[in-house]
């Protein structure tokens, strides 16, 4: 929905719910707004070492490790699990049942790591996207049973490029790597669908700007995005999703980020040779990390948790060779880190948590105006990782008592949906008494993790002599 349709929306409900004086306020139309409406964003980064002090100290409140921390920590944990083509399913599950020890500490797990590469990081094997499901969906069936509000997130997948060919019926694929999105169709082809919660992708930015456009090639590196590479080449995954029926699910970017340059002597390292073209300087990846969150807030209402790839591997004492890669895309002692600590967070709650748009609704009547329907809408909004359920209710014995069309429901991960009223006491003919008359709107809910923490709306009926109407015009700009 854009922006002016929004808008356009709530005015028409302020227009239903104050039938009396009917002012239509100016209303300033610009380009979509920095904040979303409901918080969904995660803020997290892949670290060398934990330095928890240093992410809260910025603002993030998601960490990305390898081992379980034995103990809580005041931030959320994503873990990734290794999964490789040599991972059997008794390995897997042994692995699991080690690490479900501490699943009090870990709110989300990563299944695997790059499963369309055959590297040692990713699948170490041809890519398969069948043999993968597998066990994906033995890890989501053991992670659901031991906590059902755990969030799985399925291997964040490596951005290839439009692999062409076909290898042993897998198309997009060169027997060493697939294209990612070709890989993604087989997996949800597989049932995939049915074992996440999220799709992890690694939508690195490359030389492209943020917010370059996907699949465009232009002769201007901040804007080129040949073959998918760049940051929003996550919204050709997405589309995969909502082809494929998994649009109701969140994109996680696992890994993500822009990598900085060497010093001089390491360009002539073999290592570098395929990623100079990559390479943009301190400031531009502090604009793009910053500039790539406030892109996702304001545009991508799908998209969950991002994590920077990383944090402080240039400040990890296990590197002995200073031309590393990894070490270039850190941001601790960077511009980065001054930007990303001044960046206005949008964060969601972990568990389901039900808002609504107001706490009361007003309707203004004539003493004459008969007979009339009133109606009104509700906005209702999981600002929440955690679906929920919903039981909306009136006091039947009050003067006013609406009927819903919708009053039960619920709502996926930062899902919004419309709760309609409609009241009929006062469509009767004759002289209505002046005066107010009231009732209450209740909202029940439930997500796991959450207790019912009911939202009441004060309904409210003004009986008045006489509605003088006054038409405002609107101002666009």
């Amino acid at each position: 929905m854009t922006t002016f349709d929004r808008l356009t929306q709530r005015l028409s409900v302020t227009l239903i719910l104050i039938l009396g004086v009917m002012l239509l306020v100016p209303v300033r139309v610009g380009a979509r707004p920095a904040r979303s409406a409901v918080p969904h964003l995660g803020y997290g980064f892949n670290v060398a070492e934990w330095d928890i002090d240093r992410l809260q100290a910025m603002g993030f409140n998601w960490i990305k490790v390898f081992d379980a921390p034995s103990t809580p920590l005041p931030i959320l944990v994503l873990l990734r699990v290794d999964v490789t083509a040599q991972t059997s399913m008794n390995d897997l599950l042994a692995d699991l049942e080690a690490k479900l020890a501490y699943k009090d500490n870990v709110a989300a797990w990563e299944i695997g790591n790059e499963p369309n590469l055959d590297a040692s990081y990713g699948w170490a094997a041809a890519p398969n996207a069948v043999d993968y499901t597998r066990l994906l969906c033995a890890a989501y069936t053991r992670l659901k049973q031991a906590d059902p509000g755990a969030i799985v997130v399925s291997a964040g997948l490596a951005p290839t490029g439009r692999v062409t060919g076909d290898w042993n019926g897998h198309p997009g694929h060169n027997g060493l790597y697939q294209d990612e999105r070709e890989y993604l169709k087989e997996l949800f082809e597989a049932g995939g669908g049915a074992c996440l919660d999220a799709v992890g992708y690694h939508p690195y930015g490359y030389s492209a700007d943020y917010n370059a456009a996907p699949d465009v090639a232009s002769t201007d590196s901040t804007q080129n995005c040949a073959n998918g590479f760049c940051f929003r080449g996550a919204e050709k995954i997405y589309e995969i999703m909502q082809a494929r029926g998994a649009g109701d699910k969140k994109l996680w970017a696992t890994e993500f980020g822009w990598i900085t340059s060497p010093p001089d002597d390491c360009l002539a390292d073999g290592s570098w040779s395929g990623r100079q073209w990559q390479i943009v300087s301190a400031d531009k990846q502090a604009s793009n990390l910053a500039g790539a969150y406030q892109y996702a807030d304001a545009y991508w209402p799908w998209m969950g948790a991002l994590f920077i790839f990383n944090l402080n591997f240039n400040v990890a004492p296990w590197y002995d060779n200073p031309c590393e890669q990894m070490l270039f895309y850190s941001v601790q002692g960077r511009p980065a880190e001054s930007a990303l600590t001044a960046l206005v967070k949008n964060i969601p709650s972990l568990a389901g948590r039900l808002k609504t748009d107001t706490t009361a609704i007003q309707w203004r009547v004539d003493v004459n105006e008969q007979p009339i329907t009133l109606t009104a809408s509700v906005d209702l909004a999981n600002w929440g990782w955690g679906s929920l359920v919903y039981t909306a209710t009136v006091d039947a014995a009050a003067s006013v008592a609406p009927t819903i069309s919708n009053p039960t429901g619920s709502l996926s991960a930062t899902a919004q949906t419309y709760l309609s009223l409609s009241l009929s006491t006062f469509t009767h003919t004759g002289t209505l008494a002046l005066g107010t008359y009231t009732g209450t709107l209740t909202l029940n809910w439930y997500a796991v993790g959450a207790g019912n923490n009911p939202r009441l709306i004060a309904l409210q009926v003004d009986v008045v002599p006489e509605v003088y109407r006054v038409y405002l015009p609107a101002t666009v700009k």
